[in-house]
């Protein structure tokens, strides 16, 4: 949906604009009916992908809309606000896959083309920040400890934990990681790397 652009606002709707004239395409409540009632507000931005918008809300839950269209597909609560950013992954063997935090302080990943749960992990606080998907692994900070934790994407297992982060996690150049701090960013790169550089 290169033509479009997609963005949820503070009164629970979302919309679709022409990217070339900002003319609206469409425009939902989260009953999913055109100008129908909202419960929440948007404060997530959405990610597009598998011709669907996928966006978390204040109200506890996970909205997908038809990218076309936007009907709504599917929605699924959460036991808290979903302020996060998902990120969105067709993962081998698995299928097209949502990846998004909850103030509930678990990282949920959710079947994008019905919105069942595949897993959730536990995180040490409330997740506020969106999620980050680098290779197999899925990145997200919590608001409790100020840490940022990775977990494979398949299987929800922790693989990676360092005590800086808050908001959103990491970032890549595809040579190292860049993990965002409440107040420093940190340069991760390969253990390999390092030591061929060490001698």
């Amino acid at each position: 949906m290169g033509s479009t652009l997609y963005f949820g606002d503070y009164s629970g709707r979302m919309h679709a604009v022409w990217a070339r004239t900002g003319r609206e395409r469409w425009s939902t409540g989260t009953s999913g009916a055109k100008f129908g009632f909202s419960s929440g507000t948007f404060y997530s931005t959405p990610a597009v992908g598998f011709g669907r918008v996928y966006a978390g809300n204040t109200d506890g839950k996970v909205y997908s809309f038809g990218a076309k269209t936007g009907e709504l597909d599917w929605s699924k609560s959460t036991g808290g606000y979903v302020y996060s950013s998902p990120a969105i992954v067709n993962v081998n063997g698995i299928g097209p896959t949502v990846y998004i935090g909850s103030y509930d302080s678990n990282l949920y990943a959710l079947d994008a083309r019905t919105g069942s749960v595949r897993w959730t992990h536990r995180g040490p606080g409330r997740i506020s920040g969106g999620v980050t998907v680098i290779g197999t692994i899925a990145y997200f900070a919590d608001l409790a400890s100020h840490s940022t934790s990775g977990v494979d994407i398949r299987t929800g297992k922790l693989v990676f934990h360092r005590n800086r982060g808050a908001f959103n996690p990491v970032v890549s150049d595809g040579q190292r990681i860049y993990l965002t701090g409440y107040a420093s960013l940190s340069a991760l790169e390969p253990l390999h790397r390092a030591r061929s550089r060490r001698g």
